[in-house]
């Protein structure tokens, strides 16, 4: 059976949030590339995805928020610069690799004990969020191995018939990647380059 589409607009936030807060998974416009999630805090949603993805493995996925009190105690404050994260972060698409405490789900959290993160500056999923009350896992929602759609029309058949809820935003989107990041006491890790350049987050985070 083929998935509800909706646009991304209010009709489009109201059918997606019950789909979240009831466990299931969603296809949704990112500031990026087309994503795939659901309620962050579920193992099965991201079980699922794996499965629609053609994963294999247990590799975390990224979680996407609007502020970033929404997640603050699944992060260990243990630097200076995870502070300065933590205190404020301008909305730009950068995710980062930061140490997971102990009460972060354990299906988000890589062997490394690290939690990638993105202050999500799409207006539509911002509100998903908010609306919501959860963080939103996010992975792209392309086939393991495949390009990441910037087009509701690339997104693999089976992946839009897989979902509960697939959300076309009716344009293209950026196609760039977020930038990943990762915080090592005093230093900057690029584990992915992306549309924001590293002088940019030394810049934001008081290094430059």
């Amino acid at each position: 059976m083929s998935a509800q589409i909706v646009g991304a607009n209010e009709t489009g936030v109201a059918r997606s949030v019950p789909c979240i807060q009831s466990g299931g998974v969603l296809l949704y416009p990112t500031e990026t590339v087309y994503g795939l999630g659901g309620d962050a805090r579920d193992a099965n949603v991201a079980n699922r995805i794996r499965v629609l993805k053609g994963s294999e493995g247990t590799k975390p996925m990224l979680v996407l928020i609007d502020e970033w009190f929404r997640v603050a105690e699944w992060i260990e404050r243990t630097t200076l610069l995870v502070d300065r994260l933590l205190a404020g972060m301008p909305d730009l698409p950068i995710t980062f690799l930061l140490p997971a405490s102990v009460d972060a789900p354990m299906h988000l959290t890589g062997e490394d004990g690290l939690i990638g993160i993105r202050q999500t500056t799409d207006s539509f999923c911002r509100e998903l969020v908010v609306r919501a009350n959860t963080p939103l896992l996010s992975t792209s929602a392309n086939k393991a191995g495949g390009v990441p759609p910037a087009e509701f029309e690339d997104v693999d058949s089976e992946i839009r018939r897989g979902v509960d809820v697939a959300v076309d935003a009716r344009r293209t989107l950026q196609g760039v990647p977020s930038t990943i990041v990762r915080l090592d006491g005093k230093t900057i890790h690029v584990i992915r380059k992306g549309e924001v350049d590293v002088q940019t987050i030394h810049e934001i985070l008081g290094m430059a």
